[in-house]
């Protein structure tokens, strides 16, 4: 499957590893980033540099007329948009629930959930009037089994997940797939501010390892290879599926 990829996300830790796994296999990449101008704009010559095909643009996913936008833009590039990654992971408290403030909930919500609705869903109908598309959806493996001061992580991506599913059933007869994927502890990106945030933070982080029947980081390959197989031609009958990529942690 040819044509382009646009990277919702794609200046973050994951997001990078996914851009560049992507653009050599011949994938054209939009990077979409937020506050990562300097990085995104980085990462995108060095892609250019080794050959391949990228450009970047600036997204808030909590603007719908925003998405639009970025995904026309992406539809501009080499062979059209074909696929879609929504890698957008927002700096998150790890402490207990009843220690977050409903204002910060709300902030977390209206960018986590609301923007994935947002991307997901303008996505999945563009694809479905072409009748044809896949997009993938980055969770996190607490969907699979919840951890102690990692609500602010579950809670909001176990919603994205149920947008996910209903996507899944709803836009599958217009030949367009949707999956998720779920990493577990994955050395880049949240997982280094993390472990230096404060204690409890750092705690989390142990915690999950030490749960894992694999007890090591993930590497950011991992799930960007994962990623690019799924919106790739080997999983065409893939679809509405939320697989871990956490050394056993969901187990």
């Amino acid at each position: 499957m040819n044509g382009t990829v646009a990277v919702v996300g794609g200046s973050g830790g994951l997001g990078e590893h996914i851009c560049r796994q992507l653009a050599g296999q011949g994938r054209a990449v939009l990077v979409g980033y937020y506050r990562g101008a300097d990085k995104a704009a980085e990462l995108t010559e060095k892609i250019k540099e080794a050959g391949g095909v990228a450009a970047c643009q600036a997204l808030d996913i909590r603007e719908p007329a925003a998405v639009e936008n970025f995904l026309a833009v992406a539809d501009e590039l080499q062979g059209g948009l074909t696929a879609l990654v929504n890698a957008v992971g927002p700096a998150i408290p790890l402490r207990p629930l009843v220690e977050i403030s409903s204002q910060e909930f709300r902030d977390i919500i209206e960018t986590d959930v609301s923007g994935a609705f947002n991307v997901l869903t303008a996505a999945a109908l563009l694809f479905a009037t072409r009748g044809e598309g896949a997009i993938v959806q980055l969770l996190t493996t607490a969907v699979l089994r919840t951890l102690e001061n990692d609500g602010m992580s579950g809670i909001p991506k176990t919603a994205i997940m149920g947008i996910v599913r209903q996507l899944a059933r709803e836009v599958g007869r217009d030949k367009v797939r949707i999956n998720a994927v779920a990493p577990g502890v994955i050395d880049a990106g949240i997982v280094h501010s993390s472990f230096t945030a404060d204690p409890v933070a750092a705690e989390v982080i142990d915690l999950c390892l030490q749960r894992t029947p694999m007890p090591r980081l993930g590497e950011p390959r991992e799930v960007a290879e994962l990623v690019a197989f799924l919106v790739g031609g080997g999983a065409t009958y893939i679809n509405g599926q939320v697989i871990g990529v956490d050394g056993g942690y969901s187990a």
